[in-house]
């Protein structure tokens, strides 16, 4: 076993591109290659992922009270949070965690979490996949990368 070997590694998360035809002109353009690059996530990606899902629901649902109460304007909050009605089960709001993290193209983030809200509700089946990808990848570890070059040297 060599510890140090491990610790200097070049290490980079494992990716895959996953074909989505069902997406071909709603969210790709004509022409464009429907093709959805997903990648493993960190232990802390992942515990941020879990953790969202616990206590995001109930801080969105809290803030949206104190801001409108129950009334249309409340609806209206909701929606643009991506929230409906009724109650998001907390595995979907985990899963909408996890592909905003492990998208690489498109890119989501937090700031384009309402895409991985609408890929849930319009295109589940798709979503699912997805974010099994994301966690089949992140279950597999990452992949030897290439070491990370150093800045110019100055004379």
């Amino acid at each position: 076993m060599n510890l140090q070997r491990f610790l200097s590694a070049a290490l980079a998360p494992r990716q895959l591109e996953v074909e989505v035809p069902e997406l071909a002109g709603v969210l790709f353009d004509d022409g464009e290659k429907p093709a959805w690059t997903v990648r493993g996530l960190t232990a802390a990606e992942l515990g941020r992922a879990k953790q969202a899902s616990e206590e995001g629901l109930d801080t969105v649902k809290a803030l949206v009270e104190a801001m409108a109460g129950d009334g249309d304007k409340a609806a209206q909050i909701r929606k643009a949070f991506g929230l409906g009605d009724d109650d998001v089960p907390q595995n979907i709001s985990y899963r909408i965690e996890l592909l905003a993290a492990g998208s690489v193209s498109p890119a989501l983030g937090t700031e384009n979490r309402d895409v991985a809200v609408k890929l849930a509700e319009a295109f589940p089946t798709v979503f699912y996949d997805l974010t099994n990808k994301v966690l089949t990848l992140t279950g597999q570890g990452a992949v030897l990368g290439k070491p990370k070059r150093s800045g110019k040297t100055t004379a």
